[in-house]
């Protein structure tokens, strides 16, 4: 079964589970107790659009300065976007010093609608009490199919941090400026966390500011279905992780730290030319970060320039990096730059302890192997 088709059964999984969640709404919710001054606005309009009038509910605590806003992503008009779930969340939430809101979101048109949404949120900010700077969403089960594509568009720069419950979606290139939390149910259906596991793996070899909670003991919609200490530290986990993702000395952190985050996250994924444009562009500015320096000969050598790389690395040497980190990228450069006398010497500033015995068999190494310098450097263990 193909990758897309993969998504389409899962997302028509998720939404048979969604339905049956619907109908547990008996069961007593894992939310712990909210502050008794949550005041909720019904029906504030936001939009009005193809005739029809956008709502939402904006659930609040009295406070005198701006508060993050807290999104929670739920297809659904009117009563339908009111599930038990989704107002013990906004009521969490909001007891916690966030606005939450719970907006109409039209299965035929969900994307423009939250563009919309967005677009009252933050024109609208000071009325809501809101932190037009700090906005963030959540989506669950089936509402993750099209709630992550819209957020990992790099045109969404309005949303700062997003939430995920147990749901995937096909998504090939993740934003390095979102930081996403991703919480998986390990009860769920073995396809779905298959699922999940490479949407993962893939946002981490983008190096994407991702991070995952596993609720080991998690059923699909555990917020219903398991009222207990685990659930509930899931939940404080979150509020804790959109309160940090959310605030300005986070996000200028992150968005410092961006330029080398991408360049780092175009060597993973093998982008190694536009990785070592990066690197030599932020060494104009940080010509004395060694580490950075490192990065930089890695990602020449990657894109095949090996002499460029031999001489960056050349430039590294008594500057206290690891000998193996350091002597291992220096020895392959300078050997596919065809200097194996230089080769070998990198490989002796590497402690036989830390020089790995798969070196012999390399086939960068393989012309050495006749040479008794080379073979003296694996000694029998």
């Amino acid at each position: 079964m193909s990758g897309r088709a993969n998504y389409i059964v899962v997302a028509a999984v998720l939404s048979v589970v969604r339905a049956s969640t619907i109908e547990s709404q008996q069961t007593k919710l894992a939310f712990s107790p909210t502050a008794t001054d949550v005041s909720i606005s019904r029906d504030v309009q936001y939009a009005h659009r193809d005739t029809a009038v956008l709502r939402m509910d904006v659930y609040r605590r009295p406070a005198s300065a701006p508060m993050p806003a807290f999104i929670f992503y739920n297809r659904g008009v009117g009563d339908a976007r009111r599930h038990p779930v989704y107002d013990g969340w906004a009521r969490t939430a909001a007891s916690r010093g966030f606005v939450a809101i719970l907006p109409d979101l039209r299965s035929t048109s969900e994307t423009e609608d939250f563009q919309a949404l967005l677009d009252h949120l933050t024109t609208n900010a000071a009325t809501l009490g809101i932190d037009r700077d700090a906005i963030a969403m959540y989506a669950a089960s089936g509402n993750v199919f099209r709630a992550l594509p819209i957020v990992e568009d790099p045109k969404q720069t309005r949303v700062k941090a997003a939430v995920m419950y147990y749901g995937a979606a096909p998504i090939s290139t993740f934003r390095l400026d979102l930081p996403v939390l991703y919480v998986r149910a390990g009860l769920d259906r073995a396809d779905l966390n298959v699922a999940i596991t490479t949407l993962i793996s893939r946002a981490l070899t983008q190096n994407a500011p991702i991070t995952l909670l596993n609720h080991h003991t998690g059923y699909h919609g555990f917020e219903i279905f398991n009222d207990d200490d685990a659930t509930r530290a899931i939940i404080d986990q979150t509020i804790d992780f959109v309160k940090v993702a959310t605030s300005q000395r986070y996000q200028t952190a992150l968005h410092t730290g961006l330029p080398e985050a991408v360049a780092a996250g175009n060597t993973l994924s093998g982008n190694y030319r536009q990785a070592a444009a990066t690197y030599g562009e932020l060494l104009r500015t940080r010509a004395d970060d060694h580490r950075l320096r490192l990065s930089y000969g890695e990602a020449l050598l990657g894109d095949r320039q090996y002499a460029a790389a031999c001489g960056e690395f050349e430039k590294l040497k008594g500057k206290g990096l690891g000998p193996r980190d350091l002597g291992l990228p220096a020895a392959r450069a300078c050997m596919l730059k065809g200097d194996p006398e230089a080769a070998i010497a990198w490989l002796k500033t590497i402690p036989t302890r830390f020089l790995p015995a798969d070196v012999q068999t390399d086939s960068v190494f393989v012309s050495l192997q006749g040479r008794a310098d080379f073979r003296a450097l694996f000694p029998p263990r």
